[in-house]
């Protein structure tokens, strides 16, 4: 008798719902070629251009500060306008970018800084793709299909992640570099004619019509704020991304000066968890059929600061390290799969439809924001105490910091179904129904 990978409840998605399935699709040729060009930018910098080490910082930068710049107007767009056209335009401008890229390289023409000018677009053009999918999802899913549909996600998310480089590595070596470049934009062609297929998802124009956007921006920030449930989980994201940025720089700066690893067996051992946040991603619904939401959010947390507390018990494995190293990577991956269904899932279903994008885009821009002051931290500290030293203190901060969900009501909600009334209360106290 042979188990099936997928869930009942991700089957039914995929076979009987076409527009999860559309967006879906979407998303997953969408993933794939964001892995591809976040792997190439810096390559073509380091490779095609020569540049310094500042010069691959700016890529990074272009990919990031977006982000920050960009998630709040992201919400409002979303809010006020139909996602099929915020998926679609995401989708068509990420390729654009790239085919730009791609010509300037065949023709000689390409320098640093159109490179990073084209990279930021890039960057800008995923910040609205990304609150568009994410505040579509529970527009078309039934709130009780919302953790598989998430499962789903995230699972095809680790899928990209482990190998997207891979790919990208093979490409490269059989094809060049332009026609690496020519298969990135073929996949953002692809998920641009899924996301047109996207019909009959309406935005919630009613309830903003008449309010400037700055006023759309503050109601929708104040809603977030006000939500405690969605505050918890933004607090939360936030200081796992910090803490885990943290710890990957200073692991990193450990595994190669002390451990002696090469950079390929890190990158082996770090992508380990990418299995780990797969079979995360795929147990998240039917774990939901056993236990409720609420524990299994704060035991994705947990498990996400023990895996992080036993990578850094691998720095004293000795010749074992790197083997140590994977299967705690393998450990946290699982916990951070698991809170990230579950932490989109109430995302979605608990505030107001037409906060859908507001929420987003701020739970965005606090989980996302804490990643570069993650890595500055990561670098200081392992300056200041070792690199060995820095990971014990950094996975142990995290482990203090993984109970804070326990002081969450979000801790008691038993289904995602259950969590959707916790939104009420803010809604009426701040009358943006």
């Amino acid at each position: 008798m042979t188990v099936p990978i997928l869930g009942k409840d991700m089957r039914d998605l995929l076979t009987r719902d076409t527009r999860f399935r559309n967006v879906w699709l979407g998303e997953t040729a969408a993933n794939f070629g964001m892995q591809l060009t976040t792997f190439l930018l810096p390559l073509v910098a380091v490779t095609a251009l020569d540049s310094s080490g500042t010069g691959v910082g700016m890529i990074s930068v272009g990919q990031f500060l977006p982000v920050v710049a960009f998630s709040l107007i992201a919400g409002l767009v979303v809010d006020r306008h139909p996602p099929r056209r915020t998926l679609v335009a995401g989708t068509v401008a990420r390729g654009a970018a790239v085919a730009a890229i791609a010509a300037l390289y065949a023709t000689g023409s390409l320098t640093l800084v159109p490179l990073v000018l084209l990279t930021a677009v890039v960057g800008t053009a995923n910040v609205f793709y990304e609150v568009a999918y994410q505040s579509t999802i529970p527009k078309i899913v039934p709130t009780d299909a919302i953790t598989a549909a998430n499962g789903l996600h995230q699972s095809t998310y680790s899928v990209s992640q482990l190998a997207g480089s891979s790919a990208a590595g093979f490409l490269l070596g059989r094809f060049g570099l332009s026609a690496t470049l020519a298969v990135t934009t073929a996949l953002f062609v692809g998920a641009a004619i899924s996301g047109f297929m996207v019909r009959g998802v309406q935005a919630p124009g009613v309830a903003v019509a008449g309010r400037s956007p700055l006023r759309s921006i503050g109601d929708g920030l104040r809603y977030t704020w006000a939500l405690r449930p969605i505050r918890d989980l933004c607090v939360q994201a936030g200081v796992a991304n910090l803490h885990m940025q943290a710890f990957l720089t200073a692991f990193l700066l450990f595994a190669v000066r002390d451990a002696g690893l090469s950079g390929t067996m890190v990158g082996v051992v770090v992508g380990i968890g990418s299995v780990g946040s797969l079979i995360g991603s795929l147990c998240a619904s039917r774990l939901a059929d056993r236990f409720a939401v609420g524990t299994l959010l704060c035991a994705g947390v947990v498990l996400a600061a023990v895996g992080l507390l036993g990578e850094a018990s691998a720095s004293r494995a000795g010749s074992g390290f790197a083997v140590s190293a994977a299967v705690a990577f393998a450990v946290q991956g699982f916990g951070v799969a698991l809170f990230n269904v579950f932490a989109v899932s109430l995302r979605q279903a608990i505030p107001v439809e037409h906060q859908l994008g507001a929420v987003t885009a701020g739970y965005r821009l606090v989980a996302l924001g804490t990643l570069p002051l993650g890595g500055l931290v990561g670098g200081l500290l392992a300056d200041a105490v070792t690199a060995a030293g820095a990971v014990w203190l950094i996975s142990g901060s995290y482990l203090l910091f993984s109970c804070l969900l326990m002081f969450s009501p979000l801790r008691t909600v038993r289904t995602v179904e259950e969590a959707k009334n916790l939104g009420e209360p803010a809604a009426h106290a701040l009358d943006v129904r």
